[in-house]
């Protein structure tokens, strides 16, 4: 809801509900991410330092390639850019989640199978 009053108070654009849309979406997938991967990589500092720079990347990547529509602002345009990229951080992210819910439902059943919850 705030991504969307968001965009609405900047104006009535396709490029800001496009850009304030992929940000809410890729907040939601990172903070899920964050949690779920996050704990594999604590083992180390040294590898903690490569989880932690790796994300600040990929963070700034998903930030610019969101926040490009605010420049574009058409939909026309939005579609050219989404069509250049084959739309691949959308699809990652999807991907993600769907391995995320599929390995926590596992996860469950697993404790509940062996009696634990």
């Amino acid at each position: 809801m705030t991504y969307f009053l968001s965009a609405t108070w900047h104006g009535f654009y396709p490029g800001y509900y496009g850009c304030f849309m992929s940000m809410s979406f890729f907040i939601l997938t990172s903070r899920k991410l964050r949690r779920f991967v996050r704990p594999k990589f604590l083992g180390s500092p040294s590898i903690k330092f490569f989880y932690d720079c790796l994300t600040t990347v990929c963070s700034l990547l998903l930030i610019n390639y969101a926040s490009i529509q605010l420049c574009l602002l058409s939909f026309e345009r939005n579609y050219t850019l989404y069509k250049y990229f084959y739309g691949i951080p959308h699809i990652v992210l999807c991907h993600s989640l769907h391995w995320m819910s599929v390995a926590q439902e596992e996860k469950l059943s697993n404790h509940i199978n062996y009696g634990i919850i």
